[in-house]
């Protein structure tokens, strides 16, 4: 069942800073944030937005919120209308914004979360007990009456996911939650988000994030936006697979020097090539390569006519940081997926 569903779903923005830009929007100058987007979130799923500075995605994500009104196209969450329904989908919805400004810093923890309670109809005894509940949650109860101020980075990420969940929301939207955090810390907030959020609680997390091996560590699915349009939608594996034309291989090579072998990254199909090793076990090549079956015997063929022994060879095959280069170059060289 899609709890988020999005159709056509478009932003634009006017180039105009002045009223003019109150009847220009939809003209040719315009800036298009997001393009047409169709999506589908499932229920109880981990979904990941991917992208390039600059893509959509804290557009879209502002757009489900409700927090920004849409140009064209229709959204819905827990199948209400972002537009016409907006304050019940901002009572199913819970955004964790880790901006380091986004909390009073002179007040606790506690008395941050009090005040935020309040802006989502919590008050009095209620009110305390929901974030007593979520500070036992998030793991912050020894810091909890510390000033804000005093907190380090990966505390304030956790009072930011216990001020996301105040409402208690059936949809978690997660912008960059490790974000500035050592490595230890960020590998104990993704396992309280995968092993807390989803798997015991039940919530639909989307999470927005740079960070493709946290991506695809994390997510059942991913989607790749760029230039504000969805580019790809699928589990990770998946969207390897579609790339797989293109494999990462390995080549160990004797009898030649690194010089000779640099022409070979202009050979058809060739991609990416880089000498990583030269000592007494050889040259080690790695490189991206188009249509194994056609380019790679032809490769291997050029080399021995050099006069070089190959004396390994090994496919990697892609992560997703590289399906995801090259998904988004193909877009901006006009090429496609």
């Amino acid at each position: 069942m899609a709890i988020i569903e999005t159709r056509a779903l478009t932003k634009a923005f006017s180039r105009l800073t002045d009223y003019r830009a109150l009847w220009r929007v939809g003209r040719r100058d315009d800036i298009v944030a997001v393009d047409a987007v169709d999506l589908a979130v499932h229920e109880g799923e981990l979904f990941g937005l991917l992208g390039p500075n600059g893509a959509g995605k804290t557009t879209l994500t502002k757009m489900l919120c409700t927090l920004i009104l849409p140009t064209s196209g229709e959204a819905a969450v827990c199948g209400h209308n972002v537009v016409a329904e907006a304050s019940y989908v901002r009572a199913q919805v819970g955004l964790v914004d880790c901006q380091e400004r986004s909390f009073f810093w002179r007040l606790s923890g506690w008395q941050n979360l009090l005040f935020f309670a309040s802006l989502v109809g919590l008050h009095g005894a209620a009110a305390r007990r929901r974030v007593a509940e979520l500070v036992d949650l998030v793991e912050l109860g020894r810091e909890i009456d510390r000033r804000v101020m005093a907190y380090s980075s990966g505390m304030r990420q956790r009072l930011a996911i216990a001020r996301g969940l105040l409402a208690m929301p059936h949809v978690v939207f997660m912008d960059e939650p490790t974000r500035s955090l050592d490595p230890a810390t960020a590998r104990d907030l993704r396992a309280f988000i995968r092993g807390t959020l989803v798997d015991l609680l039940g919530r639909t997390v989307v999470l927005v994030t740079h960070r493709l091996e946290e991506a695809e560590e994390l997510c059942d699915r991913v989607a790749i936006m760029n230039r504000g349009r969805v580019l790809v939608c699928a589990p990770a594996a998946e969207i390897k697979r579609r790339v797989s034309a293109r494999q990462r291989y390995t080549l160990r090579v004797k009898r030649l020097a690194p010089a000779a072998l640099a022409s070979l990254g202009d050979a058809p199909g060739v991609s990416d090539l880089s000498v990583v090793d030269a000592n007494s076990h050889g040259v080690e090549l790695r490189m991206l390569v188009a249509n194994e079956d056609v380019c790679l015997p032809g490769l291997m063929r050029h080399i021995v006519t050099l006069g070089g022994d190959i004396v390994h060879c090994e496919s990697q095959g892609l992560t997703l940081e590289e399906a995801f280069v090259q998904i988004v170059r193909g877009q901006n060289d006009g090429n496609g997926a």
